[in-house]
């Protein structure tokens, strides 16, 4: 087990300390005082390693920091009583059991697991459980430091919060031990988040965890304290499952084989529904001229993958509109109660609009239905035909997006409005205009990253660096915005604010440098 530990150390360092080398490379005018050969760079392979380590402890911690300071304490502040402790000890347990079905890192694939088991041919028992107990090291070292500043100013016992790491990270072997039993009856590697059923309960106890502190529900400390326990007591009796199992050799040689095919699949298909999505319909043209000629066709014979999604994304946020009316009429909820309800949580339709905004998918089939060809032309990297195309298809992606904005719109100024009530009236209009311009940041920040960056290489696979980073400022600012209480009008206004200036400063920006970063990747 020691030799198992010290090669799996090794090996960590060495894949993600080559991993921090890259994404060094990628990074813009570092990559040009680096040397080609940067893993023979003593001082610089020094330096990736102490960033290696550094990531490491921040891995640990970052998430948390999202978990407990954003999710927990923003779902408990819901409540006209955030400071009560049953809030935060309901929060805590209930998603503590989904992260039981939706949060487990056992035998999931990973490149430098697949180095171990299938090149360096490590003891696949030992290799799993140590990962697993990295694992476990991990959530309790990470978790520890939350919960004892947390816990202490909701009240919590101090003995219990010392308790609570390690009960969070034995309910994940409950989990586990199923993957494991569901294997030997069926030959299928299965982990959290695959099944439909871990999807279904893990979204049903979130829903209800949301709506808890919103109608003021309150789960008593004693109830909540023993749901967390018998988690624990669960994952500590399903641990002598994991660590007896025999058979972890073949276990793991059909996970990397499954894993392998299933991103296979997904990258083909996914390529494939991009370009069959196109309509071969030869009477479908245009009569426009230019760069609208171009556009409008493209538009018209996408319809497919850009319109009827958003259509479908319209019609199902309707349907959960009249859903949701209904379960509140059901609980006899007042008008009035459900305009406040909602009135405080439209930061947070921000995510949503964000998650429900195709841009990623339009851009995607732009490369490789449009530009992946005409990028090979000069003229269609000059200054002035960049920025052109750059309006047009923003203003497209645009109007491509108005039926689900429109649905969101109306989702909440179905339950804001109040008959005779001129307060709310203007509450809607500002809904309205806040839903309408959040639709066209998110459209402005997809066409303006892929300008700017075109994180696609010529297998439309996205190896950017910057990208990524980019999208995970994006999560944390939307993560930020949930938490901050302010005022309907000045949101809406500084939303609209912001859409105009964030284009302009775009435009400009693909205007001086997208002819030098709009271009084919190796």
């Amino acid at each position: 087990m020691l030799k198992t530990l010290k090669y799996t150390f090794k090996l960590w360092k060495t894949y993600k300390t080559n991993s921090v080398l890259y994404v060094l490379r990628q990074l813009p005018f570092v990559k040009k005082i680096l040397p080609p050969s940067l893993s023979e760079c003593k001082v610089l392979s020094f330096i990736a390693t102490l960033i290696f380590l550094v990531w490491e402890i921040v891995a640990m911690t970052y998430g948390k920091v999202i978990y407990y300071f954003f999710g927990i304490t923003g779902i408990v502040n819901l409540s006209d009583t955030p400071e009560a402790s049953e809030f935060f000890l309901q929060t805590l347990a209930l998603f503590t059991l989904v992260g039981m079905v939706l949060n487990v890192d056992f035998l999931s694939y990973r490149k430098d697991k697949q180095y171990a088991l299938s090149i360096f041919k490590l003891n696949a028992k030992e290799y799993t459980l140590v990962d697993l107990f990295y694992s476990f090291f991990k959530t309790v070292v990470g978790t520890m430091p939350f919960i004892l500043i947390l816990g202490p100013a909701y009240n919590i016992p101090l003995w219990f919060c010392i308790l609570v790491p390690f009960l969070v990270a034995l309910g994940k072997f409950v989990y586990s031990s199923f993957v494991l039993k569901y294997y030997d009856e069926t030959g299928e590697v299965i982990y959290a988040g695959k099944k439909l059923m871990s999807w279904i309960i893990g979204g049903g106890l979130a829903f209800v965890t949301f709506l808890l502190p919103l109608f003021e529900v309150k789960i008593p400390v004693e109830i909540s304290m023993g749901i967390m326990i018998l988690a624990g007591a669960w994952g500590l009796i399903s641990a002598i499952k994991i660590f007896t199992y025999k058979n972890y050799a073949n276990i793991n040689k059909d996970m990397l084989s499954q894993s392998t095919m299933a991103m296979e699949k997904a990258r083909n298909s996914s390529k494939t529904y991009v370009s069959s999505s196109i309509s071969e319909d030869a009477s479908v043209t245009s009569n426009k001229a230019g760069f609208e000629y171009l556009n409008d066709l493209f538009v018209k014979r996408h319809k497919k993958l850009l319109q009827k999604p958003t259509n479908i994304e319209a019609i199902v946020v309707i349907v959960l509109a009249v859903l949701l009316h209904g379960l509140f009429l059901v609980l006899g909820v007042k008008r009035s109660n459900m305009g406040d309800l909602f009135s405080r949580m439209i930061p947070y339709f921000s995510f949503l609009v964000f998650m429900l905004n195709r841009g990623g998918q339009y851009t995607t089939a732009l490369f490789l239905n449009c530009d992946r060809s005409l990028l090979t032309f000069s003229f269609y990297k000059k200054k002035r035909n960049l920025l052109k195309l750059f309006v047009i298809r923003l203003r497209e992606i645009i109007k491509v997006h108005l039926p689900v904005g429109l649905a969101l719109s109306a989702f909440v100024i179905s339950f804001l409005f109040e008959p005779g009530n001129s307060e709310s009236i203007h509450k809607c209009l500002l809904v309205f205009l806040t839903i309408m311009a959040e639709n066209a940041i998110f459209c402005i920040h997809h066409m303006g990253i892929y300008y700017l960056l075109q994180p696609f290489n010529v297998n439309t696979e996205i190896k950017n660096a910057n990208y990524y980073a980019i999208t995970i400022i994006t999560y944390a600012a939307l993560y930020w915005l949930q938490l901050q209480k302010i005022a309907l009008d000045v949101f809406a206004y500084s939303c609209l604010g912001f859409s105009l200036v964030y284009a302009l400063i775009i435009s400009i920006l693909v205007y001086a440098f997208a002819p030098k970063t709009f271009r084919i990747k190796a």
